[in-house]
């Protein structure tokens, strides 16, 4: 139990601000809202998330992880207040804000928690609580809006209430009881691989996160013209749920050049989620769905291992931190210009665009990877000291 509280824990954190994503066509519809403003909703919370993150989610000692997880859960409470009261997008973004301050209290906190109880395991083990959370969170609510009476009220109540019992378990257990070292298992090898590339590789994880989050619902409902949420809930939840199963699944370093081939799956998926505007097509678009999520997971996971890699868990709740907060704060910015190309041309225009910004950034990161490789090859010169009087 106390191994599996904080994993628990930061699932339920994570799933409170992707609520919202399995509800956004209902609230298109109720609110009348253009694409712009959906972004601006989404991005409130990534905006609110990373100077969080930054300033106070990356404690320097054990003893501030408590407080930050007890304050971060009564932001999320809050949150889930806030959604279930809202008539508008304004208190809507009142409410991302409060989710972005929760799960910016908390991220630094659990992964030092979950490090420390799972040992290596709990590098895995944070990547996969936090896609499957976001997954947990778009399709639950989809489901419960749809088929439960006072759509965004229950399924915010419902979550308040299992929060606020997850964190109370957490909090009780405050004992240090690191896990036990596996034989056989080795140290984290040491960084092969550029940080910058890592960053970069985390950004078009989020980035293509924030476009299929933000937008896929709406460019579904818009494309087959439906209103059902369950149905457009499905490629988000694909895409989360691919992200996670693709982590583990797939070991690292499987891959060839790792960061750049994550980072081409995402493009093909967004590639094929294009292709809906020509083939209106569910399947297409859950094919599209399923392939960048598949892309999303493995990026995400590669990004935190070459920024943390050979890191102490005491400095892993801070890199965590600080890989989490420069990729969220990418993909905020990127979701609301995005948003503004939807608004200005159509989804499909956003969809392409994203597709270019992609492709871009793995570009760059293949440059930096390329120039890296060239400098390690080289042959450092050995200065001979001069022995002539």
């Amino acid at each position: 139990m106390r191994v599996a509280a904080p994993g628990a824990l930061l699932v339920l954190i994570m799933a409170q601000p992707n609520m919202a994503t399995g509800m956004m066509p209902y609230y298109r519809h109720a609110w009348a809202l253009a694409p712009l403003l959906i972004t601006v909703i989404f991005a409130a919370y990534l905006f609110a998330l990373t100077p969080t993150l930054s300033l106070l989610g990356t404690p320097p000692t054990r003893e501030g992880w408590w407080w930050r997880i007890a304050l971060g859960s009564t932001c999320g409470i809050g949150a889930d207040l806030a959604m279930a009261l809202a008539h508008s997008a304004w208190l809507a973004c009142l409410a991302r804000i409060c989710a972005g301050l929760s799960v910016g209290l908390v991220t630094g906190s659990l992964a030092g928690l979950i490090l420390e109880r799972r040992g290596e395991r709990g590098r895995t083990a944070l990547a996969t609580a936090t896609v499957f959370g976001s997954a947990l969170g778009t399709f639950a609510a989809a489901a419960l809006a749809q088929y439960l009476p006072a759509p965004g009220v229950t399924v915010y109540l419902v979550h308040a209430i299992t929060l606020g019992l997850a964190t109370l378990v957490v909090l009780s257990d405050r004992g240090v009881r690191p896990a036990a070292v596996e034989r056989g298992t080795a140290h984290a090898p040491a960084a092969d691989e550029p940080p910058l590339a890592g960053y970069l590789t985390g950004i078009a994880a989020w980035v293509s996160a924030g476009l299929v989050v933000a937008l896929l619902p709406s460019y579904g409902a818009e494309l087959l013209g439906t209103r059902n949420l369950m149905l457009l809930a499905l490629p988000v939840t694909l895409y989360l749920v691919c992200a996670w199963l693709a982590q583990r699944a797939l070991p690292p370093r499987v891959l060839p050049a790792e960061p750049v081939a994550a980072q081409l799956i995402i493009i093909a998926g967004v590639a094929i989620a294009a292709a809906v505007s020509w083939a209106p097509s569910l399947p297409l678009l859950l094919c599209g769905g399923a392939v960048a999520g598949c892309g999303q997971g493995i990026a995400y996971r590669t990004g935190l291992r070459i920024v943390s890699a050979a890191a102490t868990p005491d400095r892993h709740a801070r890199i965590a931190s600080r890989f989490a907060a420069v990729a969220y704060l990418c993909a905020a910015v990127g979701t609301v210009a995005l948003g503004v190309v939807a608004t200005v041309g159509s989804m499909r225009d956003a969809v392409l665009a994203a597709a270019v910004v992609l492709a871009g950034i793995t570009l760059a990161t293949l440059i930096i990877r390329r120039r890296a490789m060239r400098r390690a090859a080289t042959p450092t010169p050995v200065s001979q000291t001069s022995t002539i009087a």
